[in-house]
């Protein structure tokens, strides 16, 4: 095989990982958004209007990228669902800017003056190995490196695998399957702990949707119990 049919070979297998259409839209119009990955122009602007606050999420107050619809649904599901390795890259990038927007506006430090630890929303790890890992923890740790200084992710807990789907459920349901399903890593706890000794550090939870706020307020409860105060919540839509 000539130097061109290996290259040939070698493209055609990078792109069933690293596909050239927008996860956004489907596009093929496609601008860098980060190191090997991308959207169109017009997702990306939709990605760069500013962060909302999410309305009657108790604590902490909760920040979102967008609704859920359109591109940032899009990027949702093309990452659970679709298993794309670049709109995960994608969804760290969006959570990066809301946190940078937090940072601007003074509910978080900047992480080159104290560490910013973002602590993904738990998922089931049977879900998580179905996806190629958990799509919030996966999506944190790309934000966390974009974000750089003392950034850093760290995933410290999961839901049990008698958990109840949360699609569908009510708040009330959704704390409660939350409260008798969640599982905290006394290792990663105790990690987060030491880092917030820190002065000026900060601890921001992270997940992809934000629907009744219950997720977000229960996690935040459960880790206060351990010593843990989560300054802030950023999601990438709510629903």
């Amino acid at each position: 095989m000539g130097i061109r049919g290996w290259w040939d070979v070698v493209e055609d297998a990078a792109e069933l990982v690293w596909r050239r259409d927008c996860p956004g839209c489907a596009g093929t119009a496609v601008v860098p958004v980060a190191v090997g990955a991308g959207v169109c122009r017009d997702c990306a602007a939709a990605l760069r209007r500013p962060p909302e606050r999410v309305d009657g999420t108790g604590h902490p107050p909760v920040s979102a990228a967008g609704p859920y619809g359109g591109v940032h649904r899009a990027l949702v599901l093309a990452a659970k669902d679709h298993h794309r390795p670049d709109a995960v890259q994608v969804l760290g990038e969006v959570i990066a800017g809301v946190v940078r927007h937090l940072v601007t506006v003074g509910e978080l430090p900047d992480p080159r003056l104290a560490p910013v630890v973002l602590l993904p929303a738990p998922t089931r790890p049977s879900a998580a190995r179905a996806r190629g890992g958990c799509i919030v923890a996966r999506a944190a740790a790309v934000a966390a490196s974009g974000l750089g200084g003392d950034a850093c992710a760290v995933p410290v807990a999961v839901l049990g695998e008698w958990a109840s789907d949360s699609v569908g459920l009510s708040r009330v349901r959704r704390a409660g399957n939350l409260a008798r399903s969640l599982c905290l890593d006394t290792t990663a706890v105790g990690r987060v702990r030491r880092l917030l000794r820190t002065p000026g550090a900060a601890a921001c939870l992270i997940d992809d949707v934000c629907t009744t706020g219950a997720t977000l307020s229960g996690f935040s409860l459960a880790l206060a119990g351990r010593g843990v105060i989560p300054r802030s919540g950023v999601v990438v839509a709510r629903s």
